[in-house]
Order: C-alpha cells, then sequence, then structure tokens
C-alpha cells in the first residue's frame, strides 16, 4: 500500500484525493520533526503500513494537534450567511451521498472492527517500549531493521 489506509467509508465520503493529501500532509510533518521515532510512526502512517488512528494516542501528535483537536470539537460561532453555507453544503453532501446495502455497511462495520484491533495492537507495542523505537518505514520490516544494528 503506497498511501494512508483510510477506510472505504471514508473514501466514499471525501474521495480519493483525501487519502493522497493526507499521505501529503504526513509526509510533510514527519520531515519537519527531529524525532525520529515519531518520524518513523507517521511515514508508516503515510504509506498505510500503520492505522491512521494510532495518532491519536502518540504523544507527540497530542502535542502538536491537542489542543486544536478540543478546539474543533467545540462548534464554531456562525454568522447567519456562514449558517446558510453550511446548511447549502450538508444539503448538497445528503444528496450525493449514495444509500449503503446491508452488505456494504455489514463490510464497513467488520472493517472498523479489524482497524480498531490493529490500532490498539500498535499503540499497545508503542507504549511499551516508550513511544522511542525507529522503525523502518522505508521498505523493509522491523526486524530486518534490528538485525542492521
Amino acid at each position: 500500500m503506497d498511501r494512508p489506509d483510510v477506510s472505504a467509508a471514508l473514501l466514499r465520503t471525501t474521495g480519493d484525493d483525501f487519502a493522497l493529501n493526507l499521505k501529503t500532509r504526513l509526509l510533510e510533518l514527519a520531515a519537519t520533526t527531529d524525532d525520529e521515532a515519531y518520524a518513523s510512526r507517521l511515514r508508516l502512517v503515510a504509506s498505510g503500513k500503520r492505522p491512521l488512528r494510532t495518532l491519536l494516542a502518540d504523544p507527540q501528535w497530542r502535542e502538536a494537534f491537542g489542543s486544536q483537536m478540543q478546539v474543533l470539537a467545540e462548534p464554531p460561532a456562525l454568522d447567519e450567511q456562514q449558517r446558510r453555507a453550511l446548511d447549502d453544503a450538508v444539503d448538497r453532501a445528503r444528496l450525493q451521498a449514495a444509500p449503503v446495502s446491508e452488505e456494504q455497511a455489514a463490510s464497513d462495520a467488520a472493517d472498523v472492527m479489524r482497524r480498531a484491533t490493529l490500532a490498539a495492537d500498535s499503540i499497545r507495542e508503542e507504549e511499551l517500549n516508550g513511544w522511542t523505537y525507529v522503525h523502518d518505514s522505508d521498505g523493509g520490516s522491523d526486524a530486518s531493521a534490528e538485525e542492521d544494528r
């Protein structure tokens, strides 16, 4: 995989550009940090080798973006023109949204559970090593990176 492993449900909603833009942004963040372990985790997420959800537990990610996430969790104050524009955008999205079959909904639910398990496993591993392990995110396995040391 060469882009973030985002769910099919999210791609149906946002389009393929979302994953490509996310990959670009994650690689930019990896290039600007001095913490090589964090950079390696960002590159793994960007390449789809690590669940996107793991970033929410990442201490460096929370330090950099935690305050923004809290602000975004609160509804912004909108004037009447902004409220109308938002309502129009929601109506357009509603018209574009295709209904999902029972099979697709079941597949999406299974995918959510799979991703949750992978994320929990990755987070547990990082917590055990103190979030300091530098992963080989350039194509090799972590085990082969260890052997080279």
